[in-house]
């Protein structure tokens, strides 16, 4: 079971908590693919990351939406704390 569950509407980005004990959440990073137009004229991507900072806590079930940049969001990291340690969970989308 993952510990978070992570939806994508329009911009807006919902994370809601699986976990039976709160956590701290204190960071949310953002890969966004980008596409780019190269020097030789040719079409790439490029992955661009952003970063929240949250600082915030979340209970089983609860849910913190932040409204994102861009729509196109490959992956997010979520970095939190728990009643051990820092830890991070990373999702793609």
């Amino acid at each position: 079971m993952n510990p978070f569950v992570v939806k994508l509407t329009g911009r807006i980005l919902k994370i809601t908590s699986n976990l039976e004990y709160p956590v701290q959440i204190l960071e949310i990073i953002l890969k966004y693919n980008v596409t780019v137009n190269m020097i030789d004229d040719k079409v790439g991507l490029k992955a661009i990351t952003d970063s929240v900072k949250v600082n915030k806590e979340l209970r089983k079930n609860e849910s913190l939406e932040i409204e994102t940049k861009l729509e196109d969001i490959s992956e997010v990291s979520i970095i939190y704390r728990d009643t051990i340690m820092v830890r991070r969970f990373d999702i793609s989308l």
